[in-house]
Formats: structure tokens, sequence, C-alpha cells
């Protein structure tokens, strides 16, 4: 059932697709002195409970991330409680679809021109959405679908997966947010923003192919010291001058900052039951303001558990 909807997933996962302002660009700089560590698994510990891990993951069907490392695999057969950014299934799902479209009537050529609309439906088809489905998207909805690689046919996508896996094995699975809460981190982009940033996905998807395998081969190194120098020295995206102040905030208050501290404070009791395995983008662990740290400062041990597939 979760792969009928597939592209749905995959363009909801964009939103923290695998590192901060991976799309955008906001210059938060990377401190090299200190570097966070080359690990997306990390065990989480205080004193008089059992241990938990909190697990980074890539929204992306590629083979290379899917097929879990033995150390993660081991944490997450023996976990009692999983978390996913948000629970996926059939009502996440069927919420999903019905957001993302214009009412009858309303077209996306009409707010985005003619000549955007045909460079764009390629890219859609490319990631499931034949033109059927296509021309009603919002164009906040469109956009998320380009802000992820084209996906291998066939493929989850790794947060999928580990939510079909829970679902088999009848674990205690949970989200940390709702999935009206992650359609609100696009949905709200006024309207005429979310016009710029969807032409401007459009104009720059022949660059954007390259720097996501970049960042998904830094990825499978597990590193993400190396993902945020990447991302802070790229220009993924060419925005209108007058565009590009209101996209580096959103991306990094609203996509990244806000969501960490959310999801940091939802986290704590599947921490203080014990034996959870938690995982999220991997864009939420690094930084001052990432999850590693702010555990870290609620008084919680965190160790970085080093998986390197070679």
């Amino acid at each position: 059932m979760l792969a009928r909807f597939r592209p749905l997933f995959i363009s909801l996962c964009a939103v923290t697709l695998l590192a901060p302002a991976t799309v955008f660009a906001a210059k938060a700089k990377t401190v090299t002195a200190d570097a966070f560590p080359p690990a997306v698994l990390w065990k989480v510990e205080k004193p008089g409970v059992k241990p938990s891990y909190l697990f980074g993951t890539a929204h992306v069907t590629d083979p290379a991330v899917t097929a879990l490392s033995e150390p993660v695999q081991t944490v997450f057969d023996n976990a009692d409680h999983i978390a996913t950014e948000i629970r996926i299934d059939f009502n996440m799902m069927m919420t999903m679809a019905k957001n993302m479209l214009m009412p009858e009537g309303q077209n996306l050529a009409d707010l985005i021109g003619a000549e955007h609309y045909q460079k764009l439906l390629p890219e859609l088809d490319a990631r499931g959405y034949p033109e059927t489905a296509a021309k009603r998207l919002k164009p906040w909805a469109a956009s998320m679908q380009l802000m992820v690689p084209k996906h291998q046919g066939g493929e989850l996508p790794l947060d999928m997966l580990l939510a079909k896996m829970s679902i088999e094995n009848e674990k205690d699975y949970v989200g940390l947010e709702t999935i009206e809460e992650q359609i609100a981190v696009f949905a709200d982009i006024p309207q005429d923003k979310q016009i710029v940033l969807l032409n401007s996905l459009i104009d720059g998807q022949d660059k954007l192919e390259g720097y996501y395998k970049k960042l998904i081969a830094l990825y499978i190194k597990r590193d993400l010291d190396g993902m945020m120098q990447f991302a802070d020295q790229q220009e993924e995206v060419d925005f209108p001058k007058a565009d590009r102040a209101y996209f580096d905030n959103w991306s990094k208050t609203t996509l990244i900052g806000n969501r960490n501290v959310r999801m940091a404070e939802r986290m704590q009791t599947l921490l203080s039951q014990g034996n959870s395995f938690i995982a999220v983008g991997a864009a939420h662990l690094p930084g001052k303001n990432g999850l590693v740290a702010l555990l870290k400062a609620q008084g919680y041990t965190l160790t970085p558990i080093y998986d390197h597939k070679k």
C-alpha cells in the first residue's frame, strides 16, 4: 500500500533532503575547528533509562543509502519504539494528496506561465507525476517534487522503508510531527514566493542533479560536516535578488531551526521510555542548533557510532 504513494512521500520528504539549505544555501558558515563527527547514528543516554538511538536519514531511493549498515539494522531490530519525522501511513498519504491539489478549474500553467510549465512536465514525469496528476499541483507541491533527485523505479526511500519495516514487525511506531505541520512548512509560503521558488527550481534542474549526486556521496561516507561545507559553497538555485533574503531566512528558520526545537521537544517521551530508534533527516543533526547539540543541552550524553559503509 505504501509503495502506491511513493511519489507523494518522496516529495514530502524534500522538506529536509540531505543538509540544511541544500537548495537554498543559506550561508551559515561552517565552523571547521569544531567539525561534526562522521556519523549518522548516535547513542542517546541519560542515567536510569535504557539508551536510545538517533539516526540521520537521506530521503532518497539510492540503494547505497537504503541498504542499512549492520549497526543501524541491529539497533532498529532491537528497538521497542520507532519514530520518523511523521508517521507514514494511509491516512497521512491521503491528507498529503488532498492538500497538494488546487481546486477544479485551476491549473498550474496559469500561475507559472506556459514556458516554465512545459519545462516542468518532463521533470515531474521522471518523478512519477504524469501531466494528468501534475496540472493541478499547487506551486509549493510541485517545488517539493523538484527538490529531490529523480528516483529509481521500484525502490522505496529510506524513511518509507523504515516505516514499512516498523509496521510489518508490529513496532510501536509514531511520528514527531503531524502531516499538517510538515505541509505548512511549504504551504505557508506566500503564493508569489511559491511561484518564484518553483520557476527557479525549474530553471536550475541541470545543476541540481549533479549537486544531489555529490550530497548523496557525502552522506554515504557519513561526512555531514563535508555536506554542510559543500552546501555553504554552492549556489544551486539562482533566485532573483529581491527574493534571496526571504528564502535564506525561510530555509534557516522555518525549514530547519524551528522544526529542530519542535522535534527535540517531542522526542522526550520516546527518550524517557528508552530503547527508542528515532529517524529524522540528516539535516537536523549537525550545527549549534541541531538535534545533537539540543539534546546535549538537555542533559543527554550523545555518542557517535561510526558505521561508514566501505
